[in-house]
């Protein structure tokens, strides 16, 4: 194992250890186990050889930077698959903010908000969604569109490909080839700047 000198500025986890009591003294984000100086919190080990002591320091994170989808999120993302009970997203979006890397989402037909029968006429891949996250089970998030805002707000013929238009009966139609679809809309359908 490196030195706690070789490993100044690296990044370490909870439990990590970084010095024993008789060279530091423990600092913030650290507790002592054992004459052992650990880690309490994930971030970067700096060391004060001044005062010979051992913090872990967390970064702000700046305004405006990415964020992980979480409970009670809102977010935006593309259908990459659906099957009679659930569709997948790829997750892109959290509020305003586009991700650097994608998330994935899984939709499942008791969380849409509505009665129907199969999620294809809810969500179909291509469409772009926004939806709420529920919970977070095994690095899925589990979505939600139940709410006037949340559900499809891009959809796309699946004959053709062209950007469905929402008629006054809810229902979707394709300009291009007149295929007439549905979908779980969204209450700003077509009009969001993503």
């Amino acid at each position: 194992m490196p030195s706690a000198l070789d490993r100044q500025g690296m990044f370490v986890a909870p439990g990590d250890k970084l010095g024993v009591i008789e060279e530091f003294l423990p600092g913030q984000g650290t507790y002592v186990d054992s004459g052992e100086i650990r880690a309490s919190r994930a971030g970067f080990l700096l060391l004060n050889l001044n005062d010979r002591k051992v913090t872990v320091f967390r970064p702000v994170e700046p305004k405006g930077a990415n964020s992980i989808p979480k409970p009670g999120s809102i977010v935006v993302g593309e259908v990459s698959n659906t099957h009679q009970t659930y569709s997948l997203v790829r997750i892109w979006m959290v509020g305003h903010r586009h991700l650097a890397n994608f998330f994935t989402g899984l939709l499942h037909i008791s969380n849409v908000g509505l009665r129907v029968k199969n999620m294809f006429n809810v969500c179909r891949p291509g469409d772009i969604l926004r939806a709420k996250v529920i919970s977070v089970k095994n690095r899925i998030r589990h979505l939600s569109l139940a709410g006037k805002k949340l559900g499809v707000i891009y959809a796309f013929c699946t004959n053709c490909g062209s950007m469905l238009k929402a008629r006054e009966d809810k229902k979707l139609i394709c300009e291009n080839c007149g295929s007439i679809e549905r979908r779980k809309l969204a209450s700003d359908y077509g009009a969001v700047v993503l």
